[in-house]
């Protein structure tokens, strides 16, 4: 991937699918050109196979636990608790393709700061807040 404004990675332990040795997994994702892009990079010593799996937004579920386990959650704070709950919920919907009723219960977490996810998924978040005009920035809990 290409360098990233807000990343995290991990390496863990996997079967290589060809000769069923023990493989190596570096993975990751991270905010690339105000994008989520994610990839996993599996190895194995024993026979040589490499492959390399990557995309955009949605972040294979079990990557994105590993990085929550290992880094722990990032929430997402607005810098003035007072925005408009109007452009909170309207990008949220946008940006994460949710009904009116779970932006609705989203825009409250982020309001009584309490929406946490990955470092990505938060950073994500909070860009495109700040390009609506809500400035929200990120924090470890």
């Amino acid at each position: 991937m290409e360098a990233m404004a807000a990343s995290e990675s991990v390496r863990y332990p996997s079967d290589c699918e060809t000769c069923g040795a023990a493989a190596e997994c570096d993975a990751g994702e991270g905010l690339v050109n105000g994008e989520v892009r994610w990839d996993i990079a599996k190895s194995c010593a024993a026979c040589g196979m490499y492959v390399i799996a990557c995309g955009r937004s949605d972040v294979p579920g079990d990557l994105r636990e590993r990085l929550l386990s290992e880094h722990g959650p990032t929430r997402l704070r607005l810098c003035d608790p007072s925005s408009s709950a109007v452009v909170l919920m309207r990008v949220i919907r946008a940006e994460l393709g949710l009904d009116l009723i779970q932006a609705k219960a989203m825009a409250q977490r982020v309001r009584a700061g309490s929406q946490t996810g990955t470092l990505t998924e938060m950073a994500f978040l909070a860009h495109r807040l700040r390009q609506a005009g809500v400035q929200a920035t990120t924090e470890r809990p």
